[in-house]
Protein backbone atom coordinates (compact mmCIF):
# COMPACT_ATOMS: atom_id res chain seq x y z
CA UNK A 1 0.00 0.00 0.00
CA UNK A 2 1.30 3.43 -0.88
CA UNK A 3 1.34 5.91 1.93
CA UNK A 4 -0.94 8.89 1.78
CA UNK A 5 0.71 11.95 0.32
CA UNK A 6 3.27 10.11 -1.78
CA UNK A 7 3.69 11.74 -5.16
CA UNK A 8 5.84 11.89 -8.24
CA UNK A 9 6.42 15.21 -9.96
CA UNK A 10 7.88 15.86 -13.38
CA UNK A 11 8.78 19.33 -14.57
CA UNK A 12 10.18 20.70 -17.77
CA UNK A 13 11.19 24.27 -18.56
CA UNK A 14 12.63 26.07 -21.56
CA UNK A 15 13.97 29.62 -21.97
CA UNK A 16 14.14 31.52 -25.24
CA UNK A 17 14.93 35.13 -24.51
CA UNK A 18 11.93 36.50 -22.63
CA UNK A 19 9.87 33.38 -23.32
CA UNK A 20 9.20 30.81 -20.64
CA UNK A 21 7.62 27.39 -20.92
CA UNK A 22 6.90 25.10 -17.97
CA UNK A 23 5.23 21.70 -17.79
CA UNK A 24 4.56 19.92 -14.52
CA UNK A 25 2.47 16.95 -13.48
CA UNK A 26 1.75 15.21 -10.20
CA UNK A 27 -0.13 12.12 -9.00
CA UNK A 28 -2.20 12.74 -5.88
CA UNK A 29 -4.50 10.49 -3.81
CA UNK A 30 -7.53 12.77 -4.18
CA UNK A 31 -10.50 12.89 -6.54
CA UNK A 32 -10.45 15.03 -9.67
CA UNK A 33 -13.49 16.95 -8.37
CA UNK A 34 -11.71 17.99 -5.17
CA UNK A 35 -8.51 18.99 -6.97
CA UNK A 36 -10.44 20.93 -9.62
CA UNK A 37 -12.23 22.92 -6.91
CA UNK A 38 -8.90 23.87 -5.31
CA UNK A 39 -7.59 25.13 -8.65
CA UNK A 40 -10.76 26.96 -9.67
CA UNK A 41 -11.25 28.82 -6.36
CA UNK A 42 -8.77 31.60 -7.11
CA UNK A 43 -10.14 33.79 -4.32
CA UNK A 44 -8.37 31.48 -1.83
CA UNK A 45 -4.95 31.67 -3.51
CA UNK A 46 -3.46 34.26 -1.10
CA UNK A 47 -3.99 31.76 1.73
CA UNK A 48 -1.53 29.21 0.36
CA UNK A 49 0.07 30.27 -2.93
CA UNK A 50 3.59 31.72 -2.40
CA UNK A 51 4.01 35.36 -3.36
CA UNK A 52 0.30 35.76 -4.14
CA UNK A 53 -0.73 38.93 -2.33
CA UNK A 54 -4.28 39.44 -3.59
CA UNK A 55 -6.95 37.68 -5.64
CA UNK A 56 -10.57 38.35 -6.50
CA UNK A 57 -13.19 36.74 -8.69
CA UNK A 58 -14.57 39.00 -11.41
CA UNK A 59 -17.05 36.54 -12.84
CA UNK A 60 -17.97 32.91 -12.32
CA UNK A 61 -20.35 30.65 -14.27
CA UNK A 62 -20.66 26.96 -15.08
CA UNK A 63 -18.35 27.23 -18.08
CA UNK A 64 -16.04 30.13 -17.22
CA UNK A 65 -14.31 31.92 -14.34
CA UNK A 66 -12.56 35.30 -14.54
CA UNK A 67 -10.15 36.53 -11.89
CA UNK A 68 -7.54 39.14 -10.99
CA UNK A 69 -4.43 37.82 -9.20
CA UNK A 70 -1.50 39.91 -7.93
CA UNK A 71 2.00 38.61 -7.13
CA UNK A 72 5.01 40.13 -5.42
CA UNK A 73 8.43 38.48 -5.64
CA UNK A 74 11.52 40.35 -4.40
CA UNK A 75 11.39 43.69 -6.23
CA UNK A 76 9.03 42.47 -8.95
CA UNK A 77 5.31 43.15 -8.60
CA UNK A 78 2.95 42.01 -11.30
CA UNK A 79 -0.67 41.09 -11.71
CA UNK A 80 -2.70 39.20 -14.26
CA UNK A 81 -6.35 39.32 -15.15
CA UNK A 82 -7.60 36.18 -16.82
CA UNK A 83 -10.80 34.82 -18.27
CA UNK A 84 -10.73 31.05 -18.09
CA UNK A 85 -12.96 28.55 -19.90
CA UNK A 86 -13.51 25.44 -17.82
CA UNK A 87 -15.17 22.04 -17.79
CA UNK A 88 -15.39 20.60 -14.32
CA UNK A 89 -13.57 18.44 -13.36
CA UNK A 90 -11.48 17.84 -16.47
CA UNK A 91 -9.79 21.08 -17.45
CA UNK A 92 -9.39 24.80 -16.91
CA UNK A 93 -7.78 26.98 -19.60
CA UNK A 94 -6.14 30.18 -18.29
CA UNK A 95 -6.36 32.95 -20.90
CA UNK A 96 -4.84 36.41 -20.39
CA UNK A 97 -6.97 39.56 -20.46
CA UNK A 98 -4.48 41.98 -18.93
CA UNK A 99 -0.91 41.70 -17.62
CA UNK A 100 2.79 42.34 -18.35
CA UNK A 101 2.96 39.66 -21.02
CA UNK A 102 3.12 39.73 -24.78
CA UNK A 103 1.74 36.21 -24.69
CA UNK A 104 0.38 34.14 -21.80
CA UNK A 105 -1.38 30.80 -21.78
CA UNK A 106 -1.71 28.21 -19.03
CA UNK A 107 -3.69 25.00 -18.79
CA UNK A 108 -4.77 22.70 -15.97
CA UNK A 109 -5.68 19.16 -17.01
CA UNK A 110 -7.00 16.57 -14.55
CA UNK A 111 -7.17 12.82 -15.23
CA UNK A 112 -8.91 10.34 -12.91
CA UNK A 113 -6.84 7.28 -12.02
CA UNK A 114 -9.51 5.12 -10.42
CA UNK A 115 -8.67 4.15 -6.86
CA UNK A 116 -5.22 5.69 -7.30
CA UNK A 117 -6.55 9.27 -7.14
CA UNK A 118 -5.84 11.54 -10.09
CA UNK A 119 -3.15 13.11 -12.23
CA UNK A 120 -2.91 16.90 -12.28
CA UNK A 121 -0.98 18.54 -15.13
CA UNK A 122 -0.03 22.20 -15.44
CA UNK A 123 1.48 23.85 -18.51
CA UNK A 124 2.53 27.47 -18.93
CA UNK A 125 3.74 29.30 -22.00
CA UNK A 126 4.38 33.04 -21.78
CA UNK A 127 6.52 35.87 -23.09
CA UNK A 128 7.37 38.98 -21.06
CA UNK A 129 6.38 42.18 -22.85
CA UNK A 130 8.80 44.52 -21.04
CA UNK A 131 12.24 43.75 -22.46
CA UNK A 132 14.14 45.80 -19.86
CA UNK A 133 12.69 43.67 -17.08
CA UNK A 134 13.49 40.32 -18.68
CA UNK A 135 16.41 39.52 -16.42
CA UNK A 136 14.27 40.02 -13.32
CA UNK A 137 10.79 39.18 -14.56
CA UNK A 138 11.52 35.83 -16.20
CA UNK A 139 13.13 34.32 -13.07
CA UNK A 140 10.32 35.78 -10.96
CA UNK A 141 7.56 34.35 -13.15
CA UNK A 142 9.39 31.03 -13.34
CA UNK A 143 9.83 30.81 -9.56
CA UNK A 144 6.18 31.63 -8.93
CA UNK A 145 4.96 29.20 -11.59
CA UNK A 146 7.17 26.35 -10.44
CA UNK A 147 5.95 26.76 -6.87
CA UNK A 148 2.29 26.49 -7.85
CA UNK A 149 2.06 22.72 -8.17
CA UNK A 150 3.72 22.06 -4.82
CA UNK A 151 1.49 24.68 -3.21
CA UNK A 152 -1.67 23.04 -4.53
CA UNK A 153 -0.50 19.61 -3.35
CA UNK A 154 0.21 20.95 0.14
CA UNK A 155 -3.17 22.69 0.16
CA UNK A 156 -4.86 19.41 -0.79
CA UNK A 157 -3.04 17.58 1.98
CA UNK A 158 -4.06 20.24 4.50
CA UNK A 159 -7.72 20.45 3.50
CA UNK A 160 -8.71 17.15 1.89
CA UNK A 161 -7.18 14.52 4.17
CA UNK A 162 -10.10 14.82 6.58
CA UNK A 163 -12.70 14.90 3.80
CA UNK A 164 -11.67 12.01 1.54
CA UNK A 165 -10.94 8.39 2.53
CA UNK A 166 -7.35 7.28 2.32
CA UNK A 167 -6.48 5.62 -0.97
CA UNK A 168 -3.30 4.19 -2.45
CA UNK A 169 -1.32 6.35 -4.83
CA UNK A 170 1.30 5.56 -7.38
CA UNK A 171 4.94 5.13 -6.35
CA UNK A 172 7.03 8.24 -6.22
CA UNK A 173 10.60 7.33 -7.09
CA UNK A 174 11.78 7.94 -10.67
CA UNK A 175 12.88 5.02 -12.83
CA UNK A 176 16.52 3.96 -12.58
CA UNK A 177 17.14 4.90 -16.20
CA UNK A 178 14.82 7.22 -18.04
CA UNK A 179 16.87 9.23 -20.54
CA UNK A 180 15.54 12.70 -21.22
CA UNK A 181 16.41 15.11 -24.02
CA UNK A 182 19.36 17.39 -23.28
CA UNK A 183 17.09 20.45 -23.38
CA UNK A 184 14.95 19.38 -20.44
CA UNK A 185 15.34 19.54 -16.69
CA UNK A 186 13.70 16.94 -14.49
CA UNK A 187 12.74 17.45 -10.87
CA UNK A 188 11.49 14.73 -8.58
CA UNK A 189 9.68 15.51 -5.36
CA UNK A 190 9.40 12.63 -2.91
CA UNK A 191 7.25 12.36 0.19
CA UNK A 192 6.93 9.05 2.06
CA UNK A 193 8.60 6.96 -0.67
CA UNK A 194 7.57 3.36 -1.21
CA UNK A 195 9.77 0.31 -0.79
CA UNK A 196 12.44 0.76 -3.46
CA UNK A 197 12.79 -3.01 -3.81
CA UNK A 198 9.20 -3.27 -5.06
CA UNK A 199 9.65 -0.43 -7.52
CA UNK A 200 12.91 -1.88 -8.86
CA UNK A 201 11.30 -5.29 -9.28
CA UNK A 202 8.38 -3.83 -11.23
CA UNK A 203 10.66 -1.77 -13.47
CA UNK A 204 12.64 -4.92 -14.36
CA UNK A 205 9.53 -7.04 -14.85
CA UNK A 206 8.48 -7.93 -18.43
CA UNK A 207 5.05 -6.44 -17.69
CA UNK A 208 6.61 -2.97 -17.61
CA UNK A 209 8.63 -3.40 -20.81
CA UNK A 210 6.42 -1.10 -22.92
CA UNK A 211 5.14 1.17 -20.15
CA UNK A 212 5.94 4.81 -19.52
CA UNK A 213 7.37 5.70 -16.09
CA UNK A 214 3.95 6.92 -14.98
CA UNK A 215 2.24 3.72 -16.18
CA UNK A 216 4.90 1.66 -14.42
CA UNK A 217 4.15 3.50 -11.19
CA UNK A 218 0.44 2.82 -11.56
CA UNK A 219 1.09 -0.85 -12.27
CA UNK A 220 3.30 -1.11 -9.19
CA UNK A 221 0.34 -0.01 -7.11
CA UNK A 222 -1.41 -3.25 -8.08
CA UNK A 223 1.43 -5.69 -7.35
CA UNK A 224 2.87 -7.37 -4.27
CA UNK A 225 6.48 -8.43 -3.80
CA UNK A 226 6.83 -11.67 -1.81
CA UNK A 227 9.91 -13.58 -0.62
CA UNK A 228 9.77 -17.39 -0.55
CA UNK A 229 12.08 -19.94 1.08
CA UNK A 230 13.49 -23.03 -0.64
CA UNK A 231 10.89 -25.79 -0.73
CA UNK A 232 7.99 -23.45 -0.01
CA UNK A 233 4.82 -24.27 -1.97
CA UNK A 234 3.29 -21.13 -3.43
CA UNK A 235 0.30 -22.88 -5.01
CA UNK A 236 -0.85 -26.50 -5.03
CA UNK A 237 -1.82 -28.78 -7.87
CA UNK A 238 -5.60 -28.94 -8.38
CA UNK A 239 -6.29 -25.60 -6.70
CA UNK A 240 -7.60 -22.58 -8.54
CA UNK A 241 -7.17 -18.87 -7.94
CA UNK A 242 -6.78 -15.65 -9.89
CA UNK A 243 -3.11 -14.92 -9.21
CA UNK A 244 -0.30 -14.44 -11.70
CA UNK A 245 3.22 -15.05 -10.39
CA UNK A 246 6.30 -13.40 -11.90
CA UNK A 247 9.77 -14.53 -10.88
CA UNK A 248 12.01 -11.62 -9.85
CA UNK A 249 15.03 -13.69 -8.81
CA UNK A 250 15.76 -17.26 -7.75
CA UNK A 251 13.98 -20.23 -9.29
CA UNK A 252 10.56 -21.86 -9.01
CA UNK A 253 9.76 -25.44 -9.95
CA UNK A 254 6.57 -26.58 -11.67
CA UNK A 255 6.06 -29.94 -9.95
CA UNK A 256 3.47 -32.71 -10.40
CA UNK A 257 2.44 -34.90 -7.44
CA UNK A 258 4.60 -32.92 -5.04
CA UNK A 259 5.43 -34.78 -1.80
CA UNK A 260 4.64 -38.22 -3.24
CA UNK A 261 6.81 -41.00 -4.73
CA UNK A 262 5.59 -39.90 -8.16
CA UNK A 263 6.84 -36.32 -7.72
CA UNK A 264 8.01 -35.01 -11.09
CA UNK A 265 9.68 -31.72 -11.97
CA UNK A 266 8.12 -30.51 -15.21
CA UNK A 267 9.84 -27.17 -15.65
CA UNK A 268 12.01 -24.63 -13.86
CA UNK A 269 11.03 -20.96 -13.99
CA UNK A 270 13.71 -18.29 -13.69
CA UNK A 271 13.78 -14.49 -13.46
CA UNK A 272 11.30 -12.96 -15.89
CA UNK A 273 9.12 -16.07 -16.22
CA UNK A 274 5.41 -16.22 -15.37
CA UNK A 275 3.36 -18.93 -13.70
CA UNK A 276 -0.38 -19.76 -13.79
CA UNK A 277 -1.27 -17.56 -16.76
CA UNK A 278 -4.42 -19.52 -17.72
CA UNK A 279 -5.71 -19.64 -14.18
CA UNK A 280 -5.09 -15.92 -13.90
CA UNK A 281 -7.25 -15.34 -16.96
CA UNK A 282 -10.09 -17.83 -16.49
CA UNK A 283 -9.71 -19.55 -13.11
CA UNK A 284 -8.52 -22.89 -14.49
CA UNK A 285 -7.25 -25.45 -11.99
CA UNK A 286 -3.51 -25.75 -11.59
CA UNK A 287 -2.11 -28.80 -13.38
CA UNK A 288 0.96 -28.77 -11.11
CA UNK A 289 2.23 -27.20 -7.91
CA UNK A 290 4.48 -24.16 -7.84
CA UNK A 291 7.42 -24.77 -5.50
CA UNK A 292 10.45 -22.62 -4.71
CA UNK A 293 13.56 -24.45 -5.91
CA UNK A 294 15.78 -21.84 -4.26
CA UNK A 295 15.24 -18.75 -2.16
CA UNK A 296 13.31 -16.47 -4.49
CA UNK A 297 11.27 -13.32 -4.80
CA UNK A 298 8.09 -13.12 -6.84
CA UNK A 299 5.67 -10.42 -7.91
CA UNK A 300 2.02 -11.35 -7.45
CA UNK A 301 -0.86 -9.82 -9.42
CA UNK A 302 -4.53 -10.55 -8.68
CA UNK A 303 -6.91 -10.50 -11.64
CA UNK A 304 -9.30 -8.12 -9.87
CA UNK A 305 -6.48 -5.60 -9.50
CA UNK A 306 -5.73 -5.70 -13.21
CA UNK A 307 -9.44 -5.43 -14.06
CA UNK A 308 -9.59 -2.17 -12.08
CA UNK A 309 -7.76 -0.57 -15.03
CA UNK A 310 -10.52 -1.31 -17.56
CA UNK A 311 -12.41 1.97 -17.25
CA UNK A 312 -9.69 4.50 -16.48
CA UNK A 313 -6.49 3.00 -17.91
CA UNK A 314 -7.43 0.82 -20.91
CA UNK A 315 -4.14 1.58 -22.69
CA UNK A 316 -2.16 0.41 -19.70
CA UNK A 317 -4.30 -2.71 -19.45
CA UNK A 318 -3.73 -3.46 -23.15
CA UNK A 319 0.05 -3.13 -22.80
CA UNK A 320 0.09 -5.42 -19.76
CA UNK A 321 -1.93 -8.09 -21.58
CA UNK A 322 0.42 -7.87 -24.56
CA UNK A 323 3.37 -8.38 -22.22
CA UNK A 324 1.71 -11.44 -20.67
CA UNK A 325 1.07 -13.03 -24.07
CA UNK A 326 4.61 -12.25 -25.25
CA UNK A 327 6.22 -13.74 -22.14
CA UNK A 328 4.02 -16.85 -22.18
CA UNK A 329 4.93 -17.42 -25.84
CA UNK A 330 8.62 -17.14 -24.99
CA UNK A 331 8.31 -19.70 -22.18
CA UNK A 332 6.31 -22.09 -24.35
CA UNK A 333 8.87 -21.83 -27.15
CA UNK A 334 11.68 -22.59 -24.74
CA UNK A 335 9.88 -25.62 -23.30
CA UNK A 336 9.06 -26.91 -26.79
CA UNK A 337 12.72 -26.68 -27.78
CA UNK A 338 13.77 -28.51 -24.62
CA UNK A 339 11.21 -31.27 -25.34
CA UNK A 340 12.50 -31.58 -28.91
CA UNK A 341 16.11 -31.81 -27.71
CA UNK A 342 15.14 -34.51 -25.21
CA UNK A 343 13.31 -36.45 -27.93
CA UNK A 344 16.31 -36.18 -30.22
CA UNK A 345 18.56 -37.48 -27.45
CA UNK A 346 16.28 -40.41 -26.63
CA UNK A 347 15.78 -41.48 -30.23
CA UNK A 348 19.24 -40.44 -31.49
CA UNK A 349 17.85 -38.18 -34.22
CA UNK A 350 18.96 -34.98 -35.92
CA UNK A 351 22.58 -34.94 -34.84
CA UNK A 352 25.29 -36.74 -32.86
CA UNK A 353 24.55 -37.79 -29.28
Amino acid sequence: MWRRGARYTFSKRDYRGSRLEIRRSVLVPYSVESMFDLIEQAEAYPQFLPWCVAARIIERSDDCVAARIDFSYLQVHFGVETRNPKRRPEWLHVRLVEGPFRRFQADWLLTPLGSQGCKVSFTLSCEISHALLDRISVPAVERVSRSMMDAFVRRAEDTLDSLEPARPVAPVAPPASDPLPMSTTTEFHMTNPIDPALLAAVQACPLAQDLSPEQTFLLAGLLRLEAVAPGQVLAREGSSDNRLYMVVDGALGVVRSVGTPEETLIATLNAGDFAHELGFLDGSERYASLVASTAARVLVLDREQLESLVDNQPRLLYKVMCAIVRTVHRVQTRLAMQAAELSNYVFKQHGRY
